[in-house]
């Protein structure tokens, strides 16, 4: 039986290179169908269509959430909660990673109910998945270049990701110009299964994506 086929719904550019080495690592399959949809990317990664959360939200309540389902077997709805204190989620962004996941699941849910009919949702729920990264990204990469506490760190992750990156000699990541092939290479470790479950480990809402993974799309446990 092949693998599924997945459409990335995304903040960004570089948030589609890091789901797809995950998804490649989780499913064993360099060749694994992957489809980015929002944002749109151009032939040099650059975004076509504007990003961020809000735009994955009005992407969720649009024609093409809808149709999308016609090509991909699953959609991948990637969301940060560092700004989720903000309407129309006005959440506490504090909380345990466990609970923020599940209100952020729910608060999408209800939007998609509200553009479509509660129908649409019973229908597809089973197709929709959800990346809720707490509270950035960047968090679950520090896993891959950390093995103390900062690993399973879920605030000022994109600092702490940047101080091992300086120690390592390596570029540091500028929060206002990222660049999805950097984060291709940093998050290539995540297409090897042993690497990705180890990281999934220490970071709860990796671990989370990835149970959802197989719990919805039915890959074999490594």
């Amino acid at each position: 039986m092949p693998n599924p086929s997945f459409g990335l719904i995304a903040e960004g550019p570089t948030d589609h290179a890091v789901l797809e080495n995950i998804l490649i690592g989780h499913f064993d399959d360099p060749d694994l169908t992957i489809r980015p949809l929002q944002p749109l990317l151009d032939s040099t990664d650059g975004a076509q269509r504007q990003g961020g959360w809000t735009q994955v939200l009005a992407y969720c309540q649009s024609s093409f959430f809808q149709g999308a389902f016609e090509q991909n077997d699953y959609l991948i709805v990637q969301i940060d909660t560092d700004c989720l204190h903000e309407k129309p989620f006005e959440l506490d962004v504090k909380q345990a990673p466990e609970v923020l996941v599940s209100q952020v699941v729910e608060k999408i849910e209800a939007l998609i109910e509200e553009a479509f009919q509660s129908s649409f949702v019973d229908q597809y729920r089973k197709k929709i998945l959800f990346a809720v990264a707490v509270d950035e990204l960047e968090c679950w990469l520090l896993p891959l270049f950390y093995s103390d506490k900062n690993a399973s760190a879920t605030n000022n992750c994109l600092h702490k990701l940047n101080t091992q990156l300086a120690k390592d000699k390596r570029l540091i990541i500028n929060p206002s110009s990222k660049h999805p092939k950097y984060y291709d290479q940093l998050s290539g470790p995540f297409c090897k299964p042993k690497q990705l479950k180890q990281a999934a480990a220490k970071n709860p809402s990796l671990g989370i994506f990835i149970n959802t993974l197989q719990a919805q799309a039915f890959a074999s446990p490594r």
